[in-house]
């Protein structure tokens, strides 16, 4: 009986050893692209509003600004931009999250108030 519950353990420290490598590479990247995102949002926070709008509007607004961003860089061919590590994405998720503030002003009609 105690084999039994010794080979047990054993295959459960093996498939957690099999198992975890693979997850926590991926829960390091969310951290990351978290933080890219975040820091894109904090960036064009304090360029148009002065402080920001909080972590979770920093994040989400970092992270449709990585995405429009994106998309403006390879429209206008900026793309070396893209391949600097980790500060390229920062620029990137600014550069759009600072458009989407403005066209939300703009559509909104709030313009003055977007922008300052």
């Amino acid at each position: 009986m105690n084999s039994r519950i010794g080979i047990g353990i054993l295959l459960v420290i093996l498939l957690a050893l099999l198992i975890l490598p693979g997850m926590l590479g991926k829960l390091i990247g969310l951290v990351i692209s978290l933080l890219v995102w975040g820091s894109s949002g904090y960036l064009a926070g304090r360029l148009l509003q002065g402080e920001g709008y909080g972590l979770l509007g920093n994040i989400l607004l970092g992270l449709v600004g990585g995405i429009v961003g994106s998309v403006l860089v390879t429209v206008f061919g900026i793309t070396g931009l893209v391949k600097l590590p980790f500060i390229g994405g920062i620029l990137v998720g600014a550069l759009g999250a600072v458009v989407v503030v403005l066209l939300a002003g703009v559509l909104g009609g709030n313009a003055d108030e977007a922008a300052g």
